[in-house]
């Protein structure tokens, strides 16, 4: 049973990387801490002057003022300077934990498994990045601090009056579980109300990002109004949670003043009382009074730091499930064992979803340097084929091998420095072209860049633009043509120089001068390397090797264009539907 617990606290360690990354740099919390508790006793020290002092002269004896002043100045002193250490340690701690927690987050985006930006918004990961950290930066600035802060004084203050008077004290400790009632309460309603507000801004920025990113979608088809509701009534939504979540926060600011006087008023007429009685001091009596605020301060506030905090955490569990999501599967080894087959299927099945087979047991072999072509109606698998060949997802049945070596034994960076892809939906970055061509092979050159451009038939343009290769491109590179954005994914592949060339029907789109421009470059690209093509025009794959075809999620036919024409099977009926 023991072991048990053991082990499940072992377990919830090692997943929670927040806590982690709080416990490296746990030392200088420590410090502050200890400077925390240095400041209340300090406090407590004065007060135990005052007191002494103020009994002494209310006995006739004289009180030595210059060392009652020299006292008073000396703590004072002492005082700055632990508040002022105390604030740098807890800035160095909560900047230490924020840089590590961040550089964390945005090393495991890399190391995602492909299907989770498939199964979640680009929008809900961005605000986890930028929103929901912040809100971990302001946990670790100032409520955590707070909660440490308010604990240590709420010790050393309760320690210090119940020297004085342990029945004041515990006085004083009957009002305390009504302030832990209340604050659980509110923590419930706050912690369900900010998760619905990220649920909802997830939502708001989502149909943001839409808008801008498919504006001229939007303008063409007069889709405006239709968006513009969709925001508007994701706002409302969020206007009205946080309407409900201000009105929950300020009624607890006003209750909690409640709270706050309730020990003050109970306190101060059992003190009053205690005097009376003769078990308290004039003196001691000053001293309590001048104590009480703030460790009715701590008293309370202390509960009230924990409903800040569970809010709070709420961003964290947010950000944990990304650190806690699966990562690529990735062996270690850099090198194949055949050099002869560059890429085989044995046997291969896969689906996206529960009883939806995508490919149903696909088997074939690509010799190296040859070229092949996978044809099909849509959703055939041709495009799967080609995430299994990245690694994008891998096979739930048979043995998907790259020279040979069973792909989940490779390093998948090294495997894709193997590939490079040219794809229909070509993605550029918003930066220079220079920049964006560089993306194939960082060490490269300028002197390389603009080869590789010559190669892809796009340096001539690229010359022609006042910044030339200094151009920005704009967002996707919206300001480039369809055919000018192909032509930089291919110059990006001849910099890369990978030995597989996988090829998405990159003249699908274009032109027929501009796929005349894209065909040569890629009949350049092309040479010498294993070259594997998604075909949707027929037409641009017959000198290919062999043309394998797809029909629900099987491979039905193979061979040369010529020899599955003289077949007269699915693929001659394809060609004769595209030649009409």
């Amino acid at each position: 049973m023991v072991e048990n617990i053991f082990e499940e606290r072992g377990e919830i360690m090692r997943k929670n990387y927040f806590v982690r990354c709080s416990l490296r740099y746990g030392v200088y919390f420590l410090a502050a801490l200890l400077l925390s508790y240095l400041l209340a006793r300090i406090t407590v020290r004065g007060n135990t002057v005052i007191g002494q002092a103020v009994d002494t002269m209310l006995s006739g004896a004289k009180v030595q003022f210059q060392e009652f002043i020299g006292l008073f100045v000396i703590l004072t002193v002492i005082g700055f300077a632990a508040s002022f250490f105390k604030s740098v340690l807890n800035s160095k701690f909560s900047i230490k934990v924020q840089t590590t927690y961040k550089k964390l987050v945005a090393k495991k985006l890399y190391r995602l498994e492909y299907k989770y930006f498939d199964a979640n918004g680009s929008a809900a990961v961005i605000n986890k990045m930028n929103a929901d950290i912040a809100e971990i930066d302001m946990l670790l600035q100032e409520t955590l601090s707070e909660i440490c802060t308010c604990a240590v004084e709420l010790i050393t203050y309760a320690v210090y009056i119940g020297t004085l008077s342990w029945k004041l004290l515990l006085v004083m400790l009957i009002t305390y579980p009504i302030v832990l009632a209340f604050t659980n309460y509110v923590a419930k309603k706050l912690t369900s109300l900010r998760k619905v507000f990220r649920q909802k801004t997830d939502s708001i920025t989502e149909i943001a990002q839409d808008c801008v990113s498919g504006i001229l979608v939007l303008r063409s088809f007069g889709a405006e109004d239709y968006f513009q509701g969709k925001l508007e009534e994701a706002t409302e939504a969020l206007v009205e949670n946080e309407e409900k979540r201000t009105r929950v926060s300020n009624n607890a600011i006003i209750v909690r003043k409640v709270l706050q006087w309730l020990p003050n008023i109970i306190c101060a007429v059992y003190a009053y009382v205690l005097v009376r009685q003769g078990n308290l001091s004039v003196g001691e009596l000053l001293a309590f009074i001048i104590i009480l605020e703030p460790f009715v301060g701590a008293f309370v506030g202390l509960p009230f730091c924990f409903v800040d905090a569970r809010e709070r955490m709420v961003c964290v569990k947010r950000v944990e499930q990304i650190l806690n999501e699966k990562d690529e599967v990735s062996g270690t080894e850099n090198a194949g064992v055949d050099k002869d087959i560059a890429i085989s299927f044995t046997d291969v099945s896969f689906q996206y979803v529960e009883n939806a087979k995508v490919l149903k047991g696909v088997s074939f072999a690509v010799k190296t340097g040859s070229s092949v072509a996978f044809v099909g109606e849509s959703g055939g698998g041709k495009s799967t084929i080609f995430h299994i060949l990245c690694g994008f997802y891998p096979v739930m049945s048979g043995k998907y091998a790259l020279y040979g070596r069973t792909f989940t034994d490779w390093n998948v960076e090294a495997a894709r420095e193997k590939m490079a892809l040219v794809s229909q939906n070509v993605f550029l970055f918003p930066t220079s072209i220079r920049e964006n061509v560089r993306y194939g092979n960082e060490q490269a050159t300028d002197e390389d860049i603009v080869e590789a451009c010559k190669n892809a038939r796009i340096h001539d343009f690229i010359m022609s633009l006042p910044e030339g290769y200094d151009t920005i491109v704009g967002e996707r590179g919206i300001l480039l043509s369809g055919g000018e954005r192909q032509r930089i994914s291919i110059a990006r592949a001849f910099l890369k120089n990978a030995p597989i060339l996988l090829l998405d029907e990159p003249t699908s789109a274009v032109d027929v001068e501009t796929e005349k421009l894209i065909q040569e470059a890629i009949d350049g690209l092309s040479k010498s390397r294993t070259c594997i093509t998604i075909a949707h025009r027929l037409s641009t794959i017959r000198n290919v090797d062999t043309i394998m075809v797809l029909k629900d999620g099987l491979i039905v036919e193979q061979g040369s264009h010529e020899e599955l024409l003289n077949s007269d099977g699915v693929y001659a009926g394809m060609y004769g539907k595209e030649a009409q």
